[in-house]
């Protein structure tokens, strides 16, 4: 079966994604509704031929999951910001 982004839109809307693929030059990305968000939603693949269509929503939940992990908060004994000692009053 050949693949169209037509199909593979169908399907991210048959699971409850809001989100389309686009085509770019030399590679496609994620538009619109969640990936609108996201810092990571390229694939770069010359045609969309290039992955299953099992691949391609495999890849819209790795770079769901990928902006997930970017955006948590760090982990316990983490910090955000460092902030400097205080200093003692002498």
């Amino acid at each position: 079966m050949l693949l169209t982004p037509k199909i593979v839109n169908a399907e991210l809307a048959k699971r409850g994604h809001n989100s389309r693929l686009e085509h770019g030059d030399g590679y496609f990305y994620f538009s619109g509704g969640e990936a609108a968000a996201w810092l990571h939603r390229t694939v770069v693949v010359p045609n969309v031929n290039s992955l299953t269509l099992d691949q391609w929503i495999g890849e819209f939940e790795r770079l769901k999951k990928l902006k997930a992990e970017i955006m948590k908060p760090p982990g316990k004994g983490a910090s955000a910001i460092t902030r400097p000692a205080k200093k003692s009053a002498r």
